[in-house]
Protein backbone atom coordinates (compact mmCIF):
# COMPACT_ATOMS: atom_id res chain seq x y z
CA UNK A 1 0.00 0.00 0.00
CA UNK A 2 1.48 3.25 -0.71
CA UNK A 3 0.63 7.04 -0.07
CA UNK A 4 1.57 10.14 -2.81
CA UNK A 5 0.61 13.76 -3.21
CA UNK A 6 -1.07 13.53 -6.15
CA UNK A 7 1.50 16.09 -7.16
CA UNK A 8 3.48 13.40 -7.21
CA UNK A 9 1.92 10.61 -9.14
CA UNK A 10 3.53 9.05 -12.26
CA UNK A 11 1.47 9.08 -15.26
CA UNK A 12 0.57 5.40 -15.50
CA UNK A 13 -0.66 6.42 -11.57
CA UNK A 14 -2.37 9.25 -12.02
CA UNK A 15 -4.46 7.93 -15.25
CA UNK A 16 -5.69 4.93 -12.55
CA UNK A 17 -6.57 7.73 -9.81
CA UNK A 18 -8.76 9.17 -12.72
CA UNK A 19 -10.66 6.08 -13.16
CA UNK A 20 -11.18 5.55 -9.15
CA UNK A 21 -14.06 5.86 -7.33
CA UNK A 22 -12.54 8.25 -4.95
CA UNK A 23 -12.14 10.61 -7.74
CA UNK A 24 -15.26 10.52 -9.23
CA UNK A 25 -16.62 11.18 -5.76
CA UNK A 26 -14.51 13.99 -5.32
CA UNK A 27 -15.34 15.57 -8.69
CA UNK A 28 -18.94 15.94 -8.08
CA UNK A 29 -17.64 19.20 -6.43
CA UNK A 30 -16.66 21.72 -8.57
CA UNK A 31 -13.76 22.60 -6.02
CA UNK A 32 -11.71 19.72 -6.88
CA UNK A 33 -11.85 20.14 -10.66
CA UNK A 34 -8.19 21.10 -11.89
CA UNK A 35 -9.68 24.58 -13.29
CA UNK A 36 -11.24 25.46 -10.22
CA UNK A 37 -8.56 24.22 -7.84
CA UNK A 38 -6.44 26.57 -9.98
CA UNK A 39 -8.74 28.96 -9.21
CA UNK A 40 -8.38 29.20 -5.51
CA UNK A 41 -4.31 28.98 -5.68
CA UNK A 42 -4.63 32.13 -7.63
CA UNK A 43 -7.44 33.39 -5.43
CA UNK A 44 -5.41 32.67 -2.10
CA UNK A 45 -1.87 32.96 -2.81
CA UNK A 46 1.24 31.39 -2.71
CA UNK A 47 0.83 31.39 1.55
CA UNK A 48 -0.73 27.60 0.89
CA UNK A 49 1.18 24.84 -0.24
CA UNK A 50 -0.82 21.94 -1.84
CA UNK A 51 -0.20 18.57 0.10
CA UNK A 52 -2.78 16.56 -0.98
CA UNK A 53 -2.99 12.66 -0.71
CA UNK A 54 -3.81 9.31 -2.40
CA UNK A 55 -3.47 6.08 -0.64
CA UNK A 56 -3.67 2.83 -3.21
CA UNK A 57 -2.60 -0.29 -3.95
CA UNK A 58 -1.64 -1.39 -7.78
CA UNK A 59 -4.86 0.60 -9.65
CA UNK A 60 -7.14 0.17 -6.22
CA UNK A 61 -7.69 3.97 -4.63
CA UNK A 62 -8.55 3.60 -1.02
CA UNK A 63 -8.71 7.20 0.27
CA UNK A 64 -8.43 10.83 -1.29
CA UNK A 65 -7.73 13.87 0.45
CA UNK A 66 -7.23 17.60 -1.23
CA UNK A 67 -5.45 19.50 1.64
CA UNK A 68 -2.92 22.32 2.11
CA UNK A 69 -1.13 24.18 4.79
CA UNK A 70 -0.45 27.55 5.16
CA UNK A 71 2.60 26.25 8.02
CA UNK A 72 -0.42 26.74 10.66
CA UNK A 73 -3.02 24.53 9.67
CA UNK A 74 -3.35 21.70 7.56
CA UNK A 75 -7.24 22.55 6.25
CA UNK A 76 -8.47 22.99 2.15
CA UNK A 77 -7.94 26.78 2.05
CA UNK A 78 -9.36 27.24 5.62
CA UNK A 79 -12.16 25.29 4.95
CA UNK A 80 -12.25 21.99 6.75
CA UNK A 81 -11.38 18.50 4.82
CA UNK A 82 -13.67 16.27 2.88
CA UNK A 83 -12.10 13.29 3.07
CA UNK A 84 -13.06 10.71 0.19
CA UNK A 85 -12.80 6.77 0.57
CA UNK A 86 -13.74 3.64 -1.80
CA UNK A 87 -16.54 2.26 1.04
CA UNK A 88 -16.79 -0.99 -0.96
CA UNK A 89 -13.16 -2.16 -0.58
CA UNK A 90 -12.33 -4.81 2.37
CA UNK A 91 -12.48 -2.93 5.61
CA UNK A 92 -9.41 -4.20 6.68
CA UNK A 93 -7.16 -2.76 3.44
CA UNK A 94 -9.92 0.81 4.42
CA UNK A 95 -8.02 0.90 7.90
CA UNK A 96 -4.91 0.32 6.91
CA UNK A 97 -5.31 3.06 4.26
CA UNK A 98 -6.79 5.15 7.76
CA UNK A 99 -3.26 4.68 9.36
CA UNK A 100 -1.12 5.32 6.79
CA UNK A 101 -2.66 8.73 6.16
CA UNK A 102 -2.77 9.12 10.09
CA UNK A 103 0.98 8.57 10.00
CA UNK A 104 1.74 10.98 7.35
CA UNK A 105 -0.34 13.60 8.69
CA UNK A 106 2.10 13.33 11.51
CA UNK A 107 5.51 13.78 8.89
CA UNK A 108 3.82 16.91 7.88
CA UNK A 109 2.91 18.42 10.94
CA UNK A 110 6.94 18.13 11.50
CA UNK A 111 7.76 19.33 7.87
CA UNK A 112 5.82 22.25 7.99
CA UNK A 113 4.99 22.78 11.74
CA UNK A 114 1.41 22.87 11.20
CA UNK A 115 -0.06 22.64 14.20
CA UNK A 116 -4.14 21.99 13.61
CA UNK A 117 -6.47 20.50 11.37
CA UNK A 118 -10.33 20.85 10.11
CA UNK A 119 -11.97 18.57 9.10
CA UNK A 120 -16.12 17.37 8.79
CA UNK A 121 -16.62 14.71 11.14
CA UNK A 122 -17.39 12.24 8.50
CA UNK A 123 -16.00 9.64 8.36
CA UNK A 124 -14.86 9.36 11.47
CA UNK A 125 -11.61 7.87 11.31
CA UNK A 126 -9.38 11.23 12.23
CA UNK A 127 -11.57 11.75 15.15
CA UNK A 128 -10.16 8.36 16.61
CA UNK A 129 -6.92 9.76 16.95
CA UNK A 130 -7.85 13.43 17.62
CA UNK A 131 -10.97 13.44 20.35
CA UNK A 132 -8.39 13.31 23.26
CA UNK A 133 -6.32 16.48 22.23
CA UNK A 134 -7.59 20.18 21.93
CA UNK A 135 -10.54 19.65 20.02
CA UNK A 136 -13.20 21.75 19.18
CA UNK A 137 -16.64 21.34 16.98
CA UNK A 138 -19.35 23.26 15.62
CA UNK A 139 -22.48 23.08 13.56
CA UNK A 140 -22.24 23.81 10.17
CA UNK A 141 -25.71 24.57 8.65
CA UNK A 142 -25.98 24.31 4.73
CA UNK A 143 -28.45 24.80 1.87
CA UNK A 144 -28.72 23.05 -1.08
CA UNK A 145 -31.66 22.31 -3.53
CA UNK A 146 -32.03 18.71 -5.13
CA UNK A 147 -32.64 19.05 -8.65
CA UNK A 148 -34.15 15.85 -9.43
CA UNK A 149 -37.11 17.21 -8.21
CA UNK A 150 -39.60 18.43 -10.03
CA UNK A 151 -39.78 22.12 -10.93
CA UNK A 152 -43.16 23.07 -9.32
CA UNK A 153 -41.76 21.48 -6.50
CA UNK A 154 -38.80 23.42 -6.41
CA UNK A 155 -40.67 26.43 -6.91
CA UNK A 156 -42.96 25.58 -3.79
CA UNK A 157 -39.59 25.73 -1.39
CA UNK A 158 -38.94 29.18 -2.11
CA UNK A 159 -39.72 31.88 0.46
CA UNK A 160 -43.36 32.69 -0.08
CA UNK A 161 -42.33 36.55 -0.54
CA UNK A 162 -39.83 35.49 -3.13
CA UNK A 163 -42.05 33.81 -5.44
CA UNK A 164 -43.76 37.53 -6.68
CA UNK A 165 -40.59 38.86 -6.90
CA UNK A 166 -39.38 36.31 -9.67
CA UNK A 167 -42.56 36.65 -11.54
CA UNK A 168 -41.83 40.36 -11.31
CA UNK A 169 -37.96 39.27 -12.69
CA UNK A 170 -39.79 37.20 -15.30
CA UNK A 171 -42.04 40.47 -16.51
CA UNK A 172 -39.33 43.39 -16.39
CA UNK A 173 -36.19 41.47 -16.55
CA UNK A 174 -34.18 40.28 -20.14
CA UNK A 175 -31.95 37.36 -19.26
CA UNK A 176 -28.39 36.12 -21.12
CA UNK A 177 -27.42 33.04 -20.14
CA UNK A 178 -23.72 31.79 -20.96
CA UNK A 179 -21.95 28.65 -20.74
CA UNK A 180 -19.60 26.31 -22.81
CA UNK A 181 -21.49 26.96 -26.03
CA UNK A 182 -20.83 30.83 -26.25
CA UNK A 183 -18.57 31.91 -22.94
CA UNK A 184 -15.85 34.52 -24.52
CA UNK A 185 -13.11 36.45 -22.20
CA UNK A 186 -15.49 39.51 -23.09
CA UNK A 187 -18.14 38.44 -21.39
CA UNK A 188 -16.14 37.77 -17.98
CA UNK A 189 -14.60 40.76 -18.20
CA UNK A 190 -17.99 42.67 -18.35
CA UNK A 191 -18.61 40.94 -15.17
CA UNK A 192 -15.55 41.77 -13.68
CA UNK A 193 -16.17 45.29 -14.24
CA UNK A 194 -19.51 45.19 -13.58
CA UNK A 195 -18.50 43.67 -9.96
CA UNK A 196 -16.27 46.49 -9.29
CA UNK A 197 -18.69 49.05 -10.00
CA UNK A 198 -21.02 47.31 -7.60
CA UNK A 199 -18.71 46.82 -5.14
CA UNK A 200 -16.70 50.39 -5.05
CA UNK A 201 -13.50 48.36 -5.72
CA UNK A 202 -11.29 45.39 -7.08
CA UNK A 203 -11.87 42.50 -4.45
CA UNK A 204 -9.67 39.73 -6.53
CA UNK A 205 -7.21 39.35 -9.24
CA UNK A 206 -7.90 39.89 -12.99
CA UNK A 207 -6.25 36.32 -13.07
CA UNK A 208 -8.96 35.14 -11.10
CA UNK A 209 -12.05 36.28 -13.31
CA UNK A 210 -9.64 34.64 -16.57
CA UNK A 211 -9.60 31.19 -14.91
CA UNK A 212 -13.43 30.92 -13.81
CA UNK A 213 -13.50 32.14 -18.10
CA UNK A 214 -11.78 28.93 -18.48
CA UNK A 215 -14.08 27.16 -16.39
CA UNK A 216 -17.20 27.69 -18.10
CA UNK A 217 -15.66 27.14 -21.54
CA UNK A 218 -14.60 23.80 -20.39
CA UNK A 219 -18.43 23.05 -19.38
CA UNK A 220 -17.73 23.67 -15.62
CA UNK A 221 -20.18 26.46 -15.13
CA UNK A 222 -22.31 29.07 -16.83
CA UNK A 223 -23.48 32.85 -15.96
CA UNK A 224 -26.96 33.72 -16.19
CA UNK A 225 -27.46 38.39 -17.21
CA UNK A 226 -30.25 40.37 -16.40
CA UNK A 227 -30.67 43.44 -17.96
CA UNK A 228 -33.47 45.97 -16.46
CA UNK A 229 -34.50 49.05 -19.89
CA UNK A 230 -31.38 47.50 -21.51
CA UNK A 231 -28.70 47.91 -18.37
CA UNK A 232 -26.95 44.95 -17.17
CA UNK A 233 -28.61 45.02 -13.47
CA UNK A 234 -27.89 41.53 -12.18
CA UNK A 235 -24.98 39.19 -12.66
CA UNK A 236 -25.35 35.21 -11.45
CA UNK A 237 -21.94 32.73 -11.60
CA UNK A 238 -22.52 29.50 -11.12
CA UNK A 239 -19.98 26.69 -11.20
CA UNK A 240 -20.25 22.79 -11.44
CA UNK A 241 -18.57 19.54 -11.14
CA UNK A 242 -20.23 15.98 -12.70
CA UNK A 243 -23.03 16.58 -10.66
CA UNK A 244 -23.20 19.45 -7.88
CA UNK A 245 -22.90 22.92 -8.34
CA UNK A 246 -22.40 26.13 -6.39
CA UNK A 247 -23.89 29.46 -5.91
CA UNK A 248 -20.28 31.25 -7.00
CA UNK A 249 -21.07 35.19 -7.02
CA UNK A 250 -23.89 37.61 -7.69
CA UNK A 251 -23.90 41.20 -8.12
CA UNK A 252 -26.78 43.21 -8.34
CA UNK A 253 -27.56 47.24 -9.27
CA UNK A 254 -27.52 48.44 -5.35
CA UNK A 255 -29.01 51.63 -6.75
CA UNK A 256 -31.92 49.97 -8.15
CA UNK A 257 -32.47 47.65 -4.72
CA UNK A 258 -32.08 50.56 -2.68
CA UNK A 259 -35.81 51.35 -5.04
CA UNK A 260 -36.75 48.04 -3.59
CA UNK A 261 -36.47 46.44 -7.83
CA UNK A 262 -36.09 42.72 -6.97
CA UNK A 263 -33.42 42.64 -9.58
CA UNK A 264 -31.84 39.58 -8.47
CA UNK A 265 -34.30 36.69 -7.54
CA UNK A 266 -35.39 35.84 -11.43
CA UNK A 267 -31.66 35.47 -11.99
CA UNK A 268 -30.62 33.41 -9.07
CA UNK A 269 -33.91 31.41 -9.51
CA UNK A 270 -33.55 31.00 -13.23
CA UNK A 271 -29.99 29.45 -12.72
CA UNK A 272 -31.38 26.80 -10.91
CA UNK A 273 -33.43 25.93 -13.57
CA UNK A 274 -30.20 25.92 -16.01
CA UNK A 275 -28.64 23.41 -13.42
CA UNK A 276 -31.17 20.88 -13.48
CA UNK A 277 -31.86 21.52 -17.31
CA UNK A 278 -28.05 20.72 -17.63
CA UNK A 279 -28.52 17.15 -15.63
CA UNK A 280 -26.77 17.82 -12.33
CA UNK A 281 -27.95 16.81 -9.00
CA UNK A 282 -27.40 19.14 -6.56
CA UNK A 283 -27.51 23.03 -6.29
CA UNK A 284 -25.35 23.95 -3.22
CA UNK A 285 -25.74 27.63 -1.65
CA UNK A 286 -23.23 26.15 0.62
CA UNK A 287 -22.64 27.81 4.48
CA UNK A 288 -26.19 29.48 5.37
CA UNK A 289 -24.87 29.71 9.22
CA UNK A 290 -25.80 33.04 11.31
CA UNK A 291 -22.84 35.15 11.03
CA UNK A 292 -22.16 38.47 12.99
CA UNK A 293 -21.56 40.37 10.08
CA UNK A 294 -24.35 42.37 8.79
CA UNK A 295 -23.05 42.18 5.51
CA UNK A 296 -23.09 38.36 5.50
CA UNK A 297 -25.99 37.86 7.26
CA UNK A 298 -28.03 39.62 4.93
CA UNK A 299 -26.41 37.13 1.67
CA UNK A 300 -26.85 34.21 3.90
CA UNK A 301 -30.53 35.13 5.05
CA UNK A 302 -31.19 35.59 0.71
CA UNK A 303 -29.82 32.64 -0.05
CA UNK A 304 -31.86 30.44 2.65
CA UNK A 305 -34.74 32.21 0.97
CA UNK A 306 -34.84 29.20 -2.16
CA UNK A 307 -34.99 26.18 -0.13
CA UNK A 308 -36.93 25.70 2.88
CA UNK A 309 -34.79 23.09 4.26
CA UNK A 310 -31.49 23.14 5.92
CA UNK A 311 -28.87 20.63 6.92
CA UNK A 312 -26.12 19.99 9.32
CA UNK A 313 -22.78 18.98 9.50
CA UNK A 314 -20.37 18.80 12.34
CA UNK A 315 -16.91 20.69 11.39
CA UNK A 316 -13.79 19.84 13.67
CA UNK A 317 -10.85 21.77 14.27
CA UNK A 318 -8.08 19.47 16.43
CA UNK A 319 -4.54 20.02 17.21
CA UNK A 320 -2.08 17.52 16.19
Amino acid sequence: MKIKYISELTEEELADFKSSSVYKQSHADYRYCDVHFNYYKEYFGDAWKDLSLVVFEKQYFYICIYMLTNGKELSFFGSPLEIYADTSLPTQNQNKAFVEVYTKIETIKEETGARTIKFYEEPHFLLKYYEHKNFESHIVFENSIDLTKREDDIFMCLRKSYKSLINWGKRNLELHIYDQTNMTDEIMCQFEEFHIQVSKRRTRSHESWMLQAKSIKEGLGYIVFCNYRGKLVSATLVLNGESECYYGVCVNDRELMAQNLPIGHYGLYKSILIAKEKGLKKFNFGDVSDNADPKINAIVKYKRGFNNKLCTRIACNCSI
